[in-house]
């Protein structure tokens, strides 16, 4: 393709600069008929967008699992937070992901005030796309549309490695892609084999 004629990646902003909304990832699971009258699916679904916002995939799937059983109608909007947690966890840890687990553990046990007098921990979390541990990055930080690690796993070098319930909801994987703001094959052709969209966008038209 001539560079010139190169389409252009935008830049993936933050929440509160673009046309997504994260109200609406959580209002559209809460307008489903009866799901607000569930108290206990609703405690579920809580536990879940905390979990799987936090890294914590083997508790969000559970909990995940659990809410698809209660309302099989959420699996349009849950589906894609499972696979990602399936897919981490179907990765075994190396040893010293083993060990880094072990540390975060005993920090975490530490009363909070202790934890202030300590210097930093160095927080990690499991990649959604090969599921090593890397450092934490939040999801809006840019890529500024250039070849950069600034928002990248350490290990595989894939751009946003963190689970986010906003980016990750069938709206935000949609925003991604018509703004073609991932620069690897892979993002665009499992959002293709789970939507079909209509038109593609414009780095996947012939």
């Amino acid at each position: 393709m001539n560079q010139a004629n190169r389409p252009k990646k935008a830049l993936r902003r933050p929440i509160s600069d673009q046309n997504i909304n994260a109200d609406r990832c959580i209002e559209v699971v809460l307008n489903l008929p009866g799901f607000q009258e569930d108290k206990e699916l609703l405690d579920w679904m809580r536990y879940a967008y905390a979990y799987y916002e936090a890294g914590e995939y083997s508790k969000a799937l559970q909990y995940l699992t659990w809410s698809l059983n209660r309302m099989p109608a959420l699996e349009p909007y849950i589906f894609y937070y499972m696979r990602v947690c399936e897919r981490v966890l179907a990765i075994p840890l190396t040893k010293e992901e083993v060990q880094y687990e072990g540390k975060l553990a005993r920090y975490r046990a530490l009363p909070k005030w202790l934890r202030w007098t300590m210097p930093g921990f160095e927080f990690r979390v499991r990649c959604k796309w090969c599921g090593r541990y890397t450092r934490y990055i939040h999801p809006d930080v840019p890529t500024f549309g250039i070849v950069s690690s600034a928002n990248s796993c350490m290990s595989c070098g894939r751009m946003y490695p963190m689970p986010s319930w906003v980016w990750d909801s069938p709206d935000g994987r949609a925003y991604s892609y018509y703004r073609m703001s991932f620069d690897d094959e892979e993002f665009y052709e499992e959002f293709e084999r789970d939507y079909d969209p209509k038109p593609l966008c414009q780095r996947r038209r012939k």
